[in-house]
């Protein structure tokens, strides 16, 4: 535990997501298996039932894969959204390892039923403020930018005009990414100091100070590897299209299945790069923890008994939270305000 709860540098925290996730890869992969069955069964649903790629009718391959686009990044906003819901699962499992206490998948699906409440505003909470913000904003940069090429009368050819769709996308990137990175804390601190979500955005904001751009690494890690197992995913898929079309037997083949096979090699990479994300964000959340308000020699003084003797000083809980709003006692503050300036955390 003390190895565990201690300041890291960003290559420490990247090679113990790692080594946790190889530890207990088949209890990850089973939860993040969960939000990717969700999905998987809405894209069959829609696949099989609903044809949402049919309910706008478009004259042009131009309009429909704009309309694709859509349907995706609807799609998106519905996986972001679970991911969040699930996400108190990984922090417990993550928490309860780093403590060499035991998890289960189960015991993790009990956690989040337990404060369900809790985490549903959370991720509610999480959406509208890490993507709906973020488009709003850029949706009101995108009419600002029409607005002045329509003033200044500038035609659809100008350079100027695809400089302003460019600040539009990065207007969109820079919003997603920092507001992201500001409140990647706040199922963290709600499930581990079991607070109401409005206070856990507010713990998030306070405890990402300084560390934002290793939360965004850490992000960019995952989005890599995401990235080049879907390209390779796709890769075979097409593959094996191509020995379809030339075979001849592209007539006889249901592109529904087609299409439910590919979104199952898709559901099978979100449960194995799911669980880095999370796991990697704990490790953060604990790090900040510790450089700012010492809370690795907090847990190493109650180990050894050197605190309060109070209930309310600081515990694990069993569930994974953390309990430290009794550790305001004066002589307890004086002591690790003391250890904390040793330490340069003050």
């Amino acid at each position: 535990m003390q190895a565990a709860l201690r300041p890291m540098n960003l290559g420490e925290i990247l090679d113990r997501t790692f080594a946790i996730y190889r530890k207990k890869f088949l209890l990850f992969v089973g939860i993040a298996s969960l939000p990717a069955a969700v999905m998987l069964a809405i894209h069959a649903v829609d696949i099989g039932w609903v044809h949402t790629d049919r309910l706008i009718p478009t004259a042009g391959r131009g309009e429909a894969l704009a309309w694709s686009q859509l349907v995706a990044y609807g799609y998106y906003h519905i996986s972001g959204f679970l991911a969040a819901l699930t996400l108190p699962a990984f922090v417990r499992t993550v928490s309860r390892i780093l403590f060499d206490e035991s998890s289960s998948i189960v015991g993790s699906l009990r956690f989040i039923a337990a404060r369900w409440r809790t985490y549903l505003r959370v991720a509610f909470l999480k959406i509208c403020a890490q993507l709906v913000v973020p488009e709003l904003l850029a949706f009101g940069l995108l009419l600002a930018c029409a607005y002045l090429s329509y003033k200044l009368h500038i035609p659809d050819e100008s350079p100027l005009l695809f400089v302003l769709v460019l600040l539009f996308i990065a207007g969109l990137v820079v919003a997603f990414f920092w507001i992201g990175a500001c409140i990647a804390f706040a199922v963290p601190a709600a499930a581990l100091e079991e607070i109401s979500a409005w206070k856990s955005l507010r713990r998030s904001w306070k405890l990402t100070k300084g560390s934002r751009g290793r939360i965004f690494v850490a992000w960019l890690m995952v989005f890599t590897c995401a990235l080049i197992l879907e390209v390779l995913a796709a890769f075979l898929i097409w593959w094996i299209t191509t020995l379809i079309y030339a075979g001849r037997y592209y007539s006889g083949f249901n592109r529904q299945v087609y299409a439910v096979i590919a979104q199952c090699f898709f559901a099978v990479i979100g449960a194995v790069v799911g669980p880095l994300y999370p796991i990697a964000v704990t490790l953060f959340y604990y790090d900040q923890r510790s450089r700012k308000e010492g809370f690795d020699v907090e847990m190493m003084m109650e180990a050894a008994e050197l605190g309060t003797g109070e209930s309310g000083a600081i515990r694990n809980l069993r569930g994974g939270g953390a309990d430290f709003e009794g550790a305001a006692e004066p002589g307890w503050s004086r002591f690790v305000k003391f250890i904390r300036s040793l330490r340069g955390f003050d």
